[in-house]
């Protein structure tokens, strides 16, 4: 039976849903603006419906290599699933709800992160697995923060048709 370590974590930003979740979603933008310093990523494929990625992250001193799935569901929550790597079957599951904060359009995101432990020393590895991937979602999700409100990221606006 597979064991899981799993962290959640919530984090307020100044910004509507919309702007919130296409950042999050906006692998480009984290690619070309390194908006992760620690996280490398690299875009396979990129549709309406799904998206395919790999993500480098170093966790317990170890590089960890994996190739994501990226699909929404019909609530607009973004769902992360390794496919294959060394988290195979973990995900990242974010959800974005809108909140009012001192009459402004925000955004409160709840990240939950569950990865698989490893088979033979994962019970005793999980505590500190727990602590080191908290630590990791709280920074990323800061740097998300910083980009969104401090940079002021805008989703780039889809192409409109050209007159003839």
């Amino acid at each position: 039976m597979q064991r899981y370590a799993e962290v959640s974590h919530e984090e307020w930003f100044d910004a509507p849903p919309a702007t919130v979740r296409a950042q999050f979603a906006d692998l480009q933008h984290h690619i070309r603006t390194g908006v992760h310093p620690k996280l490398r990523f690299e875009l396979l494929s990129q549709g309406q419906q799904r998206t395919r990625f790999v993500q480098e992250v170093r966790l317990l001193g170890l590089r960890q290599r994996d190739v994501f799935e990226r699909e929404f569901e019909a609530d607009g929550t973004m769902l992360d699933t390794s496919v294959s790597g060394f988290n195979q079957g973990g995900t990242v599951r974010i959800r974005f709800m809108p909140q009012l904060k001192d009459g402004r359009s925000a955004t409160l995101v709840e990240i939950r992160v569950r990865l698989p432990l490893p088979p033979v020393l994962g019970p005793l590895l999980a505590p500190l697995l727990r602590w080191q991937i908290l630590r990791e979602v709280r920074a990323a999700a800061a740097e998300d923060k910083q980009d969104i409100e401090l940079r002021g990221y805008l989703p780039l606006a889809p192409p409109q048709p050209q007159a003839a």
